[in-house]
């Protein structure tokens, strides 16, 4: 994904062997051995990072391929799968096939059955400069609503970089994603996801997350419904499922889905989940996103980008204007803002079990 400025490079300001240690950003004495208190530090984290790891996967792990419960990622007692390791990490892709079914109500195939009031901008939304990567302020109040403890998996966690958001506030955070690499090498500083899997087939129980979080995630997935009815399975009931996928945004690292918001809407009935509210990403038109995700010839015309989406917006301005003869609000103009949008997002629940 490359919604997000460029990062920085780090200083390197000193000439080597000036005392200076660039990546610790500190000052040590003239010739100091660097190499071993690094691989000692190394380990400390290290040691840190399993031992977090081991305590929020304890009674949450199932197997991928029949369900049975996993005290531990090595062997299944249900169907005695044995289950290894890749890049240091539990490796719990599923390797059976496995039928997939849904509930398909005649309403869900009728977009004006959809309640007018879903596609709304929530009254905190968009990603704040300087932000963690990707979280939309929508979704960071309702993971800040959640109770100490509550348990938050993010699934295509990339690097991991909401960890430390989410555990800073007393948070369980537990990351998937299907392999380690497949982010900018800035963000795998962030210490990963916590175990290795697929998000049509997750390796939990049921009932055991508070909330399901993926941004820029679902256009990646072969079978975005099934990614959807997988979260649904693993929340507790009135559990949030929160997110964004691709809509214009173009073909990129293998997508397959991209997404206008009645899609999502579609994507989220169909997996069992209540839609709350879903809306595009304001600041991320599909005119910008084609030219900073397009190439190199495309790049530099970025600066284009606001121009053509002032220019395609001022119409329905003009005309909400001259009907109401007030200023339109970016509510008012949600479906043009939509129509051309890089990106949508959403907020949806489990529905509550029946008493």
């Amino acid at each position: 994904m490359m919604r997000q400025a460029r990062r920085p490079a780090w200083p390197m300001t000193s000439a080597p062997g000036d005392g200076y240690h660039a990546a610790a950003g500190r000052t040590v004495r003239r010739g100091r051995p660097l190499r071993a208190a690094g691989r000692r530090k190394d380990r400390a984290m290290d040691r840190r990072g399993q031992d977090g790891r081991a305590a929020v996967l304890a009674g949450v792990l199932a197997c991928p391929d029949c369900g049975a419960a996993l005290e531990a990622p090595t062997v299944c007692g249900g169907c005695g799968r044995s289950f290894g390791e890749r890049d240091g990490l539990a490796d719990l892709m599923p390797q059976r096939a496995r039928r997939v079914s849904f509930v398909l109500a005649p309403a869900d195939a009728d977009p004006g059955a959809i309640p007018a009031d879903i596609l709304r901008f929530p009254v905190r939304h968009g990603q704040p400069r300087g932000g963690t990567y990707h979280l939309d302020r929508a979704h960071a109040d309702i993971l800040s609503g959640l109770p100490k403890g509550a348990l938050v998996l993010e699934t295509g966690c990339g690097g991991g970089q909401m960890r430390a958001w989410a555990t800073a506030r007393g948070l369980r955070y537990l990351g998937t994603d299907v392999a380690t690499t497949r982010v900018h090498g800035w963000l795998q500083a962030h210490g990963g996801p916590d175990v290795l899997c697929d998000a049509h087939a997750l390796p939990l129980r049921s009932g055991v997350a508070d909330a399901v979080y993926a941004a820029a995630v679902w256009e990646h997935l072969a079978f975005p419904a099934a990614a959807a009815q997988e979260a649904a399975r693993v929340l507790r009931p009135g559990g949030w499922c929160l997110g964004s996928m691709s809509f214009l945004e173009p073909w990129h690292d293998e997508s397959y889905a991209h997404m206008t918001p009645w899609g999502v809407h579609a994507t989220l009935r169909l997996g069992g989940l209540e839609p709350v509210a879903i809306w595009p990403e304001e600041r991320w038109s599909g005119f910008r996103a084609l030219l900073e995700m397009g190439n190199r010839a495309t790049r530099p015309l970025r600066p284009l980008a606001a121009l053509m989406n002032a220019w395609y917006r001022a119409p329905k301005a003009a005309q909400h204007w001259w009907r109401t003869r007030r200023r339109a609000s970016p509510q008012d103009l949600i479906r043009p803002i939509a129509g051309v949008a890089g990106a949508v997002a959403w907020i949806a629940r489990k529905p509550e079990e029946a008493a």
